[in-house]
């Protein structure tokens, strides 16, 4: 009898614990992370209200998976960011600067967002751009557009190992131009070498 109750009592504590964590994980208030020029490899900013931060999508256990939720790439014409919350569908961000015929290697300043193309590919993408992807209760996924100098970002380091940087802009949608979004407090902090291949968890 004694063993049957031992046996109860752990049941209803395993079970227990178990709620509280599933909770705890159902309750996602995400943060922004602090801007910084280390190489934290971070990314984070505030879409119509709502903080977006990096997550993986459900499943997702690296390494054998070449998908991950930031991608950094740079060339001698452009640099590409693109961002995204796979389990939630909170954001998938895309920015893309077009580097001039004379731009130095490492590029630093602050550049104006312009009407974006709607790409989010380089090869389709031009000039200085954003473009957002959100989940609405109708389709997949809403496509924003960067209007033209409604915001920019920043480069605040940029060399051989970091890129580090802010953004801010207003974007509209693609089907409906009246529904227009904001993107602001936006951040991100870049070791080159790694973050191609970081791991943003599920559950933070």
């Amino acid at each position: 009898m004694k063993t049957i109750l031992k046996l109860l009592v752990i049941s209803i504590g395993l079970n227990a614990m178990s709620c509280t964590d599933r909770t705890a994980r159902e309750v996602y208030t995400p943060q922004l992370p602090p801007i910084t020029q280390t190489g934290a490899n971070t990314f984070g900013a505030i879409i119509n209200g709502k903080v977006m931060i990096p997550r993986n999508s459900i499943g997702y256990i690296p390494p054998g998976n070449s998908h991950y939720a930031v991608r950094y790439y740079t060339s001698s014409n452009y640099e590409e960011i693109q961002a995204s919350d796979a389990k939630d569908g909170t954001g998938n961000i895309y920015i893309y600067i077009e580097k001039q015929s004379n731009s130095p290697e490492f590029i630093t300043g602050n550049f104006i967002f312009q009407d974006s193309n709607g790409s989010s590919e380089s090869s389709f993408a031009k000039g200085i751009m954003m473009t957002v992807y959100l989940k609405n209760n109708t389709s997949p996924f809403n496509k924003y557009l960067s209007l033209a100098n409604t915001g920019s970002i920043t480069i605040t380091r940029n060399d051989s190992n970091v890129i580090s940087g802010t953004f801010s802009c207003k974007l509209k949608n693609k089907d409906n131009p009246e529904d227009i979004i904001e993107v602001k407090d936006g951040r991100f902090d870049f070791n080159k070498q790694t973050i191609n291949t970081t791991n943003f968890p599920y559950f933070p």
